[in-house]
């Protein structure tokens, strides 16, 4: 498929809408992630026993946040699709289909690594289980889903890799800096996040940032898209 007929199938303003669709889709992802990690004491990782005085509301609202932020961030992915096909050639193409594949897999992602643990822990005890029954019961799923999520994490960033590669090449047309704008920029920000709010419940959110890059890459091909349509 070569540029010319990628232009023909989007047009217009389509991919700049697309692309902030996109950016709209990773903050709900942030703020899903927030309602889970938002909490004094609350590690980032493993079986927590404060999953159980959190209200299960909290993790089925940022279930459902995730899988409406995946419908706004697949036609975003078309954006970016297009933004590496007009700046690279066949093999990041390729590459970038890849990373559709794990676009569309965002909202399993979230539910799987961020609510699903937490949900079945909290339901073994309310069935009158004992704690180590909950955590071996949520830990349980965790290994189930592992090699599948990491295959498509995997494809994820491989969308991270091209973004980075189409801005610091200068293959984009945009100013090289626009590199921080995505994963690479999102990542220093989780830092900072991390330092500002030691000690507090919002500290543990700072993975949040992560998904707050994801969405910044469309916003990147927001850009891209705008200086191409300059002046039409």
């Amino acid at each position: 498929m070569d540029n010319e007929v990628i232009r023909m199938q989007f047009t217009g303003r389509k991919p700049k809408k697309y692309a902030l669709l996109g950016m709209a889709g990773g903050v709900l992802f942030m703020v899903g992630d927030c309602l889970i990690f938002c909490y004094e004491g609350l590690g980032a990782s493993g079986v927590q026993p404060l999953w159980a005085q959190m209200p299960e509301w909290r993790f089925v609202l940022s279930a459902v946040l995730g899988f409406i932020g995946t419908a706004l961030m697949l036609p975003a992915g078309i954006s970016v699709y297009r933004m590496i096909a007009e700046s690279c050639g066949k093999v990041c193409r390729i590459l970038t289909t890849l990373y559709l594949i794990g676009v569309a897999s965002t909202g399993y992602l979230h539910f799987s690594l961020g609510s699903l643990m937490p949900l079945t822990y909290i339901s073994v005890l309310s069935e009158g289980g004992t704690e180590e029954l909950a955590a071996s019961a949520a830990q349980r799923w965790g290994g189930y889903f592992a090699g599948l999520n990491i295959v498509l994490i995997g494809f994820l960033c491989l969308g991270f890799a091209l973004h980075f590669y189409v801005t610091v090449s200068g293959r984009s047309g945009l100013p090289r800096w626009f590199c921080l704008v995505g994963p690479v920029g999102a990542f220093a920000l989780g830092i900072l996040w991390k330092l500002v709010f030691a000690g507090t419940a919002a500290e543990g959110a700072y993975g949040s940032c992560e998904s707050l890059g994801e969405g910044l890459i469309f916003l990147t091909a927001y850009f891209y898209h705008k200086k191409g349509t300059a002046g039409k």
